[in-house]
């Protein structure tokens, strides 16, 4: 993976992988692309470079435009972790601290009561949505399948994006 490439090359990977293992959770591509741009540690066009090349080499995943470490990411860093110098990993961990992005995701929780499916967003702390869906009345979601768990994530991101727009 890293056989080919110039110093740099390899630590500007190693950061976006870095950042990705200390956030410990998936977050919104945007959002992390905004992290960098804001941070002033890459233009537009090399983070979205570095976060697809590695997608390709499958370090990262993505999935409805959230992105998470992949478990070979989680090797990659740990085996090339002394090529990202201590002092940089520490930079990065300060602005992760000092910024708010991380702290404006919307958190949600899904949870199957009876019949009901019972939904429930809050960015920070605060709720943006509880409601209760009668899941008898959406088809597929009778059961406990994968389709009906892609179901979820498919309805849970579709309502995030509603509430993200709505507050821009």
């Amino acid at each position: 993976m890293f056989e080919k490439n110039t110093e740099k090359d390899i630590q500007d990977r190693l950061s976006v992988l870095h950042v990705l293992e200390k956030y410990n959770k998936p977050i919104e591509k945007d959002l992390l692309i905004n992290f960098f741009l804001i941070s002033k540690l890459y233009n537009f066009l090399e983070i979205s470079d570095i976060i697809n090349t590695l997608k390709e080499n499958n370090l990262i995943l993505e999935k409805s435009n959230i992105v998470a470490l992949s478990d070979n990411g989680i090797v990659a860093l740990s085996f090339f972790r002394d090529k990202l110098p201590l002092e940089k990993q520490k930079v990065l961990e300060n602005l992760m601290k000092n910024t708010s992005l991380f702290e404006e995701q919307f958190h949600s929780f899904i949870k199957r009561h009876e019949s009901d499916l019972i939904i429930k967003i809050a960015k920070g702390k605060k709720i943006k949505l509880d409601m209760k869906i009668d899941s008898s009345l959406i088809p597929d979601m009778t059961d406990n399948t994968i389709d009906s768990k892609e179901l979820y994530e498919d309805l849970l991101e579709t309502i995030k994006k509603h509430l993200i727009h709505k507050e821009l």
